[in-house]
């Protein structure tokens, strides 16, 4: 059968209707008169349980038909056939109306975080898509699960920096893991976030799933934190695969097991809140391009734009750099000149979707940025502002101090502290309406 397929078509796939209520088992996902394509985006792929049934509708000639079912995802978008079906071209008998899909684990866990795609062959018309889940029986559901005697054991212990690029983290062998049961948890402690930003992964290893919300989440702080292991099935991965814990932007000191314990008695701290401050030093919207020929715009200078933008900048401070406009394939590269020589270096950031970030590694790069300035570089995308994230230590009162000025008062040198612009003068602090700085 020639298996035509209308691509073009793909504005239909961005009609996705939500979830509509046919009955207690049945929802419907997609529904229409005719259309050459249908997309289930990722979001409500993420609800799709192992045992749950994709129902696929269509109009189907006598002697049968087939169509095409895949998932797609970044980063190179192929398509690709559903496990369990081992073909992107399943038949439908003839006389049915529907062709259902049972999804098994594996399924699951191929096909999570990307968007699943159906489209109909030459012989078949899609009509509606829904999903189809189990009723349960009160009488046959899991039983509430109860407090134990067990007490926590530590898997892992030490420092472990899990830098900007994601490649660094370690590996649990799973003969550790065999007392994990039914509703414990997995610990984790996190220090050294980079600003209030990083991430998390913690995974069974064959086949590849992640513990639920640790699918590369973002952490704000630093603490504990607690992920409960509900599924037997990820259960038994993990004791005969092992974990491996992947990370960006923080450090993990401690990994440990936590038999389940009453709601409440939670034997680990919170997370320690550590408060924040952004101050925004530039605003405006820059055509970012290294290559004027393929997409109008140049690089922006901080220091030509202004000299004392970066002054103040610290250890540990963080660099946000707000974009919009991207297009397809942009690029982003962040610069400055390092040393004496003034030699360009780049700085290995991270993309939050709006913004990239850089936390300032040490006092000698800190410097270099203040002197020399930053220079955001890249292809295809417009830079609309800066902003420098300062951690809360400090407090600061006003004094009414008139301003120092004149003979013997010497030349001025200024400071960015805690988003406040500070004026030295013989070593003594004031802010830019000269009133005097007094630390409390």
């Amino acid at each position: 059968m020639k298996k035509q397929l209308h691509y073009a078509l793909y504005l239909v796939l961005c009609t996705f209707v939500p979830f509509i209520s046919l009955s207690a088992a049945e929802t419907t996902l997609w529904e229409s008169t005719y259309t050459d394509g249908v997309e289930i985006n990722s979001e409500t792929v993420a609800s799709f349980n192992a045992g749950d049934t994709l129902r696929i509708y269509l109009s189907v000639p006598e002697s049968g038909a087939n169509f095409k079912i895949c998932y797609k995802g970044a980063p190179d978008w192929s398509e690709t056939a559903i496990p369990s079906l081992n073909s992107q071209w399943p038949w439908v008998n003839g006389g049915e109306d529907h062709f259902d899909l049972t999804f098994t684990q594996e399924d699951i866990t191929a096909f999570s975080g990307k968007n699943i795609y159906i489209y109909q062959g030459e012989s078949s018309l899609i009509s509606k898509v829904t999903l189809v889940t189990e009723d349960q029986d009160p009488e046959t559901q899991d039983p509430e699960p109860q407090p134990t005697d067990r007490v926590a054991e530590t898997l892992w212990e030490g420092t472990q920096v899990l830098g900007a690029e994601g490649n660094d983290g370690f590996g649990i062998d799973a003969t550790k893991l065999q007392n994990l049961a039914l509703n414990d948890s997995i610990a984790i402690t996190i220090t050294d976030l980079t600003d209030s930003y990083c991430q998390i992964n913690i995974a069974a290893n064959n086949p590849w799933t992640p513990i639920p919300g640790t699918n590369w989440e973002s952490l704000t702080a630093a603490g504990t934190y607690r992920y409960a292991v509900a599924d037997a099935d990820l259960i038994a991965n993990i004791k005969s695969s092992g974990l491996t814990i992947q990370g960006k932007l923080c450090t993990v000191t401690k990994l440990q097991l936590l038999p389940y314990q009453e709601p409440g008695d939670d034997p680990e701290p919170q997370p320690e809140t550590k408060e924040y401050e952004d101050q925004t030093v530039w605003t405006g919207n820059t055509a970012i391009s290294w290559n004027p020929k393929e997409y109008p715009g140049e690089e922006f200078d901080t220091y030509n734009v202004q000299q004392d933008m970066l002054a103040g900048l610290a250890k540990n401070d963080s660099i946000k750099i707000y974009y919009t406009d991207a297009i397809e394939g942009a690029q982003f590269a962040l610069t400055y000149k390092a040393g004496d020589k003034w030699s360009w270096t780049d700085l290995a950031v991270t993309n939050h979707t709006s913004f990239f970030a850089y936390k300032v590694a040490t006092d000698e790069i800190a410097q270099d940025i203040a002197d020399h300035g930053l220079v955001i570089r890249g292809q295809g995308y417009h830079a609309t502002r800066i902003v420098i994230g300062k951690p809360k230590d400090t407090t600061f009162g006003v004094e009414n101090t008139p301003f120092p000025s004149g003979e013997g008062w010497g030349e001025a040198s200024k400071i960015l502290r805690n988003g406040q612009l500070i004026i030295i003068r013989n070593g003594v602090e004031y802010n830019a309406n000269g009133a005097l700085v007094v630390l409390r």
